[in-house]
C-alpha cells in the first residue's frame, strides 16, 4: 500500500553536519510517530543518508555534484513533486531553498504545497556565497515561510541581506538527551585510550577545519596557557600544525563518549555559526563552555559557561584559564548546562514548533 508523504524535504547534502543530523532527527522522530517524511538531497550520500535508509526512512540522491547545477535533477525534483504531491516542502539552506522554490514553481502544485524555506546560519562567507545570497534574498518573498534555527540568524538575512519573507519562525536545535549525557565509564575509557589521567584538565574543539570554525583561534589561545590538553575533532583535524598539548583525532562518531571525556568544550567561531549543536551536545553532557559570541551562542550558553568575543585569542586563553584554576566552577556550569538542554531544547518542543508552523495534521 502507498503511503502518503507527510513532508518532503530538501537539503543540499547528507554529510555530518549540523543542519544535516537535524533534519536527520526530525525526520526519523516524524517515522516514529507514525508520519512518512521524504528526505531528498541534492547531492548523493553521505552519513546522514545512509542513516536514514538504515533507519527505514525514504531518502533519494538527486546525482548533482557539489558547486554545479544540474537541470536534470531539478527536474527529478520536480516529477517527484508531481507524483508525491507533499502538503508541506521544508528545504534547508540555500541552494536547496532555491531549488525547491524552482522546482514546486515548475511543478504546477504551487497552490496546494506550502513551503518553507530554512535558515541555518547567520553571518555566512559573503564572498563564498555572495551571488546565491542574492538570489535567494530577491526570491525570498515567494515562500510561505522562513523557518531560522536562531535570532541573530534571522536578523543577519532580514536587516543585512533584505530577505522579506511573509512568514517568519525561530525553532532552535533541539538535543537528544538520552545519547548525549555524561557517561562516567566512557570518560574512564577515552582518557585511557588517548594516554590521559582523569586530574589532567582537557578541552576540545569539535568543528571541521573550515575558515568559519577559526583553529587558528583555538590553537593561538592554547599555545598561552600551561598544562591544558586540547582534542580537535573533527573532519581535517589531522591536518592542523603540530601544537604543544593537542591532540587532533581527526573525524569521530563517538561525540557523546569524546564528549564525556573533556572538561570544557571551546567553540571558537569566527563567523557564520546560527544555533551551534555542539555546544547544546557539550552542555547535555554536563561540560562547562567557552563559545565566541557568534550566532545565538549567547542565548543558549547562559550560565553554563563564558562567551567571549570572537578572533580574540588572549580573552580565549584567559576564559581557559580562569576554568582551568576552577574546578568547581566548571562542574558547576556542567550541572547548569544539562538543567537548560532539558528545560528548553528537548526535541518534543522542536516538533511541535516546526508542526504548528507548517499547519498540517500527523493524520494527514
Amino acid at each position: 500500500m502507498n503511503q502518503k508523504t507527510s513532508i518532503l524535504h530538501v537539503i543540499t547534502g547528507l554529510n555530518t553536519g549540523g543542519a544535516e543530523r537535524v533534519l536527520t532527527s526530525l525526520a526519523l522522530e516524524k517515522m516514529r510517530v507514525g508520519e512518512h517524511p521524504l528526505v531528498v538531497s541534492l547531492v548523493d550520500g553521505g552519513s546522514q543518508f545512509d542513516k536514514l535508509q538504515t533507519a527505514g526512512c525514504r531518502v533519494i540522491g538527486l546525482g548533482m555534484r557539489r558547486g554545479q547545477p544540474s537541470f536534470k535533477a531539478l527536474m527529478r525534483l520536480v516529477r517527484l513533486i508531481r507524483c508525491e504531491k507533499p502538503p508541506v516542502i521544508q528545504s534547508w539552506m540555500y541552494h536547496a531553498d532555491l531549488a525547491a522554490l524552482l522546482a514546486v514553481c515548475l511543478s504546477g502544485r504551487r497552490s496546494c504545497t506550502k513551503l518553507f524555506w530554512g535558515i541555518r546560519c547567520s553571518d555566512m562567507d559573503g564572498g563564498r556565497y555572495r551571488y546565491l545570497r542574492g538570489v535567494c534574498s530577491w526570491l525570498s518573498k515567494f515562500p510561505d515561510g522562513i523557518i531560522a534555527n536562531s535570532h541573530s540568524g534571522l536578523k543577519f538575512h532580514t536587516e543585512v541581506l533584505g530577505y522579506r519573507p511573509k512568514r517568519t519562525a525561530v525553532i532552535p536545535n533541539f538535543f537528544d538527551t538520552e545519547r548525549y549525557r555524561f557517561r562516567a565509564s566512557a570518560r574512564g575509557r577515552i582518557r585511557k585510550e588517548l594516554g590521559l589521567n582523569e586530574d589532567d584538565f582537557v578541552i576540545a574543539a569539535v568543528a571541521r577545519v573550515d575558515a568559519m570554525k577559526d583553529y587558528p583561534n583555538f590553537l593561538s589561545a592554547l599555545e598561552k596557557v600551561d598544562g591544558v590538553t586540547a582534542l580537535a575533532i573533527g573532519k581535517g583535524t589531522e591536518t592542523l600544525p603540530v601544537t604543544q598539548g593537542l591532540i587532533a583525532l581527526g573525524e569521530r562518531d563517538d561525540i557523546p563518549d569524546l564528549l564525556a571525556a573533556i572538561d570544557v568544550l571551546v567553540s571558537a567561531s569566527a563567523f557564520g555559526e546560527g544555533f551551534s549543536n555542539v555546544i547544546g551536545e557539550a552542555m547535555a553532557c554536563q561540560r562547562a563552555v567557552i563559545a565566541t559570541n557568534v550566532g545565538d551562542a549567547h542565548r543558549l550558553v547562559g550560565s553554563a559557561g563564558i562567551v567571549v568575543p570572537p578572533s580574540s585569542p588572549f580573552l580565549l586563553a584567559q576564559a581557559i584559564a580562569s576554568l582551568q584554576r576552577d574546578i568547581k566552577l566548571v562542574r558547576s556550569m556542567g550541572h547548569s548546562g544539562r538543567k537548560r538542554i532539558i528545560s528548553e531544547y528537548q526535541m518534543e518542543k522542536a516538533v511541535a514548533a516546526f508542526q504548528a508552523v507548517h499547519g498540517y495534521s500527523n493524520k494527514n
